[in-house]
């Protein structure tokens, strides 16, 4: 290779890339870089992968480079997608706070946060003790768990059947939840869905059943929340729930 080459003509590398990424990096630690989120680290490696290919003449070489760049962006934002919030969400942490006993999760994931606020203020509610009582509630459903599945049980899930709630179906639970609970505070149901279920539920005694439920999940108030959940199998219906009662 020439002495002056900018780039290796074998793999398309930038020459001299490492000794100035070590000098650029921020010390810490005794001179250790100090470490970004994953996150940053792929955006950083994304535009330097991106800018190298713009100005490097052997550009067949980064094409390869690029399109691997671009297949990890695409399973960060994936992986978000699968893990993120939303109405599966709401579902998923409500099968975790049975599962790991958590009543504030159990009691987030149920209730909005304006109607523990409204419970608090109109109805002399405390929060301490509403979520005291939701852990006893949870204790409850995981000991019936473990009766039937052994210890440790574990829920998954599966969405057979979705129908998303219209204006006019959002418009008159919105009445409903008004003559129920009292027109104090507005409440806006900005998405609601009707799911059918498919919940495999197994424990450490090697037992496995399956049941179909549904359940329905709304974003009340801004906060996404399992408004009902019902098991078609009446053996399990400690699972069931309506707005956190």
């Amino acid at each position: 290779m020439d002495d002056n080459a900018t780039f290796c003509t074998a793999c398309g590398n930038k020459m001299g890339a490492p000794a100035a990424a070590a000098a650029n990096a921020p010390a810490n630690n005794g001179g250790a870089a100090a470490a970004d989120t994953p996150l940053d680290q792929m955006k950083e490696k994304s535009m330097q992968a991106i800018n190298d290919f713009k100005n490097n003449p052997n550009r067949n070489t980064y094409i390869g480079i690029v399109a691997v760049v671009i297949v990890v962006i695409l399973l960060i934002v994936l992986i978000a997608s699968m893990f993120g919030g939303g109405y599966k969400g709401a579902l998923k942490d409500y099968f975790k706070s049975i599962c790991k006993k958590d009543g504030e999760l159990y009691m987030e994931c149920t209730m909005p946060d304006k109607l523990i606020d409204y419970m608090e203020d109109e109805m002399d509610v405390d929060k301490d003790d509403l979520e005291k009582q939701y852990n006893k509630t949870v204790k409850n459903v995981y000991s019936d768990l473990k009766d039937d599945f052994g210890s440790d049980p574990k829920i998954s899930f599966k969405i057979t059947d979705k129908e998303k709630a219209d204006k006019d179906d959002r418009e008159e639970a919105e009445e409903g939840l008004e003559y129920m609970l009292g027109d104090d505070i507005k409440w806006k149901i900005g998405a609601a869905y009707n799911l059918d279920l498919e919940l495999t539920i197994k424990g450490d005694d090697d037992k496995e059943d399956e049941i179909e439920a549904t359940a329905v999940i709304m974003k009340l108030n801004g906060d996404w929340v399992v408004a009902s959940f019902e098991c078609d199998d009446d053996d399990y219906d400690y699972l069931d729930s309506s707005l956190g009662f």
